[in-house]
This record gives C-alpha cells, sequence and structure tokens, in this order.
C-alpha cells in the first residue's frame, strides 16, 4: 500500500457508517473492508483540485460517497461570514429601553422625569449594518458626530487649586433662551483623558445650546494639550477636587441657575460622588435639578478581575486605555513624571512597561495620591462599593435603583461605551439617540420640578 493510501486510510478510520446519497440512509461501516476483493485500495484519492478525499465507489457500489470538498479559501470566506454576521449581531431585532425603578417609585419625581421622556416608550433603532455591536458602535462614536464643529467656548475659566494644578473648564453659554424661560445649566463631566474639545462632548453642547441649555464643561487635569499643568498630577478617577471647584465657581457666577450634573464614563463616577457629597450641604444640593451618570464604572476594586478577562474584547480596551494614560503622562513629562522619579516615588521603567491600567495605577496611581496599597486607592475611588464581581456589570446598579426611591436605572438592548448612534449605515445621524435622550430628561425634568 502506498503512502496516499495510507493517509486516506487513516482519515476514514473516525467515520462510523456510510451515507447513502440517494437514499439519505446511514449504512454499517463495519461489514466492509478497507481492501477492497481484488486486492486494490478500498479508499483512493478522488482528486487533488481541492481536499484530497476518499473515493467510497469501490465500498459501497452505486453513487460515490462524496465528491471534492470545495477550495479552502470558500470555507475560510464562510466562516469569516459567519464570524462578522455575529459580531454585528445583524439579525437581532430593535428594543425599547429597560426601566428600574423602586417598588414605592410610582409617585415620586424620578417616575414623572422618566414619563415624560419619549424615547423611552420606543425601540431604540441603530444603524442597521453595523449599529447593534457595540464594539462599532463605541469606535464609529469617537470619530462621527460633530467632528468637524469648531465652536469655542464663550469663556475659558482657570481656577487654582489648594495643590498649586490648575483646573480649566469651559462654558458655553445657550444660543436661545429656555422654552419654559428658566435658567438650566448642564455641567459636563467627560470621560477618562478627555475634555471640551472631545467629539462626543461637543455633540452634546451643540445640541444644548439650541435647546436653550447653558454648558460648562470639565476639562480633566492634562487632556488640553495647549494648557501646561502647574501641579505635579494629573486627574483621578476618584478625585472630585476639580469638579467641584468648577461647580462651586458655577453656583457663584449663576446664582439664578438650576444644575444638571451630567458624567460619561469615568465622569459618570465623577458625578456620582460630587452629588453624594452634596448632601450634607442643603444650600448646594437645593441647586441641582437631578443628575445624570452615563456608561460609568462604580466599582475598581471589584471589577478588577474583568480587566484582563478577553471576554467582549476588555482586554484590549484595557491595554488602550493604559496607552492613552502613559501617553497624557508622556506628553507632561516634566510636571507630572519626572519629578515623581527623582523623589523615588516611581519606577520609570515599570511605568512604561504597564500593559494594563491595573499596573499603571500599581506604579503611578495609587504612589502619587498617596495610598499605601492599590486596593485602599481603589475603595477610594469607587461611588459602589461591591463585595464580590457581579455575572453581569451593570447588576448591582439595577439591584440598588430597584430597592431605592430616587434613582433609576436605563439599560438599552444595543450603543456602545457612550456611542448610541441612529441613522443608516452608511451615513449615521451626528445627533445621536442619546444627545436626544439627554435633552429629552432634562426636559421634562424641567416641566416636572
Amino acid at each position: 500500500m502506498d503512502s496516499t493510501a495510507a493517509l486516506l486510510h487513516f482519515r476514514a478510520i473516525p467515520l462510523a457508517g456510510r451515507l447513502n446519497l440517494s437514499t439519505g440512509e446511514m449504512g454499517n461501516f463495519s461489514e466492509y473492508s478497507l481492501e477492497s476483493k481484488t486486492g486494490t485500495p478500498a479508499v483512493e484519492a478522488a482528486g487533488w483540485g481541492a481536499w484530497a478525499v476518499p473515493d467510497w465507489t469501490v465500498l459501497g457500489g452505486g453513487a460515490p460517497y462524496g465528491e471534492q470538498l470545495p477550495p479552502p479559501q470558500l470555507l475560510i470566506c464562510f466562516i469569516l461570514l459567519v464570524s462578522i454576521i455575529r459580531l454585528l449581531h445583524i439579525f437581532q431585532s430593535p428594543r425599547k429601553p429597560e426601566v428600574t425603578l423602586g417598588d414605592s417609585s410610582d409617585k415620586n419625581v424620578i417616575a414623572e422625569i422618566i414619563a415624560g421622556i419619549p424615547l423611552l416608550s420606543e425601540p431604540y433603532r441603530p444603524p442597521p449594518l453595523w449599529g447593534k455591536s457595540g464594539h462599532v458602535q463605541t469606535a464609529a462614536y469617537g470619530v462621527l458626530g460633530h467632528a468637524n464643529l469648531k465652536r469655542t467656548a464663550d469663556r475659558r475659566i482657570r481656577q487654582v487649586l489648594a495643590d498649586g494644578s490648575t483646573v480649566v473648564f469651559d462654558v458655553f453659554e445657550p444660543l436661545c433662551p429656555h422654552p419654559s424661560n428658566r435658567d438650566i445649566t448642564f455641567t459636563l463631566t467627560p470621560g477618562i483623558a478627555n475634555s471640551s474639545e472631545s467629539n462626543y462632548i461637543r455633540t452634546l453642547v451643540h445640541s444644548a445650546q439650541e435647546g436653550g441649555y447653558r454648558c460648562i464643561v470639565l476639562n480633566h487635569l492634562g487632556a488640553l494639550r495647549d494648557e501646561k499643568l502647574t501641579g505635579s498630577r494629573i486627574f483621578c478617577y476618584g478625585g472630585i477636587e476639580e469638579l467641584t471647584a468648577m461647580m462651586d465657581w458655577a453656583m457663584a457666577e449663576y446664582r439664578d441657575t438650576r444644575f444638571i450634573p451630567i458624567g460619561f464614563s469615568m465622569g459618570g463616577n465623577l458625578t456620582t460622588l460630587y452629588v453624594l457629597s452634596t448632601k450634607a450641604d442643603p444650600e448646594k444640593s437645593s441647586r441641582l435639578m437631578m443628575g445624570l451618570s452615563v456608561g460609568q464604572g462604580y466599582c475598581a476594586l471589584s471589577s478588577t478581575p474583568f480587566y484582563h478577562d478577553w471576554t467582549n474584547g476588555r482586554r484590549a480596551y484595557n491595554y488602550i486605555i493604559t496607552e492613552n494614560m502613559k501617553r497624557l503622562l508622556r506628553s507632561h513629562y516634566a510636571e507630572v513624571v519626572e519629578p515623581h522619579v527623582k523623589a523615588g516615588l516611581v519606577d520609570e521603567q515599570r511605568l512604561w512597561t504597564a500593559t494594563s491600567i491595573v499596573a499603571f495605577d500599581e506604579q503611578y496611581n495609587r504612589k502619587v495620591f498617596g495610598f499605601s496599597s492599590l486596593e485602599s486607592f481603589y475603595s477610594w475611588v469607587s461611588c459602589l462599593p461591591v463585595s464580590k464581581p457581579p455575572s453581569a456589570l451593570w447588576e448591582p446598579v439595577r439591584e440598588m435603583c430597584s430597592q431605592r426611591d430616587g434613582v433609576a436605572f436605563v439599560l438599552t438592548a444595543h450603543g456602545g461605551h457612550l456611542g448610541f448612534l441612529e441613522g443608516g449605515s452608511f451615513s449615521p445621524k451626528s445627533v445621536t439617540w442619546l444627545d436626544r435622550f439627554i435633552l429629552q430628561m432634562a426636559d421634562s425634568a424641567v416641566r416636572t420640578m
């Protein structure tokens, strides 16, 4: 027996039976010998145009068991097509957002506000071809929106903090009076390493100004390239000193306005911590109409195991965020890295080789902000500590909202991290579902309160 026949015999061994293509029935493979009665190999190569497969004509008589398989290129294309369809969730149907309220919230103000938001009573319809993928939405939202909108702030304010850092925030005045003739101000806290120049912030500011709202946007320390840092640190995930300074200035500058604090991603955590801090100050809390947190993290300690998990690409996002943080440090090296290296506080080699945010925080943040351990640092930055990693990241927040009055949790079936685009697949709308939701929410709050 030649080597080719031996190889094909080996590939045929796992088969448990033969298929009659004309009847669709399986025959008993054991009744056939691997050698034909004539002593010739029972399994011969059917051809080498594609894959070499057995010719079962001699074994069963009649129609051959199989012919040439398709070229491997077709199989690869098929696998890629199936993978793309699964990634894009093309066949999933749009659904209405799920709203979670406390059992006794039906008579509360928050329930009235939710009832006055038309978008929550209809399905969110993302771009049909790729908009149901959270990954694509996340990437697309970074480059779409009012990407070419260069409207500058009416005022750029600088406030020096106690540690010498200078917080910078921008004021955007409304383009028309609010329909209620009331003075309402959005205070916006962007996501990690973002500023008023980020596309999603510009998009919301543009829509809010046209709706009669003033916007004051916090620029995280180090996020603006043309603003030189005056302190020895950048922003922090849980430090609300900059946000507090901005709010104190705004409350003194606009004494007749009511504020709606809105935070995105990491900025949502800061916004939540700030709102909680005002409970001890009735004068401040009375100036807040309501608050909104969008796609925020809430417990750095319990979510640590997820940072290195490849599910949903978390490890890749972790790496990207870490590289962005290191890029920010390099751009302000003389102010925020060199002093700590000279003082022996930061190991520069280990800092630059960090590939995860956990390693970055261990080598820089927890040391610069004066914590003895990463656990104590993560406990300090968290606005909703939980004891163990949840099965779904949003579950602790939804559970909390189901047990308390005055808070609500909204979960959409589709959308990315801050990305909630609408419209056609090739020409999505620049104003997103999230922008429209925020304006409808604010309008409902103004009517209710």
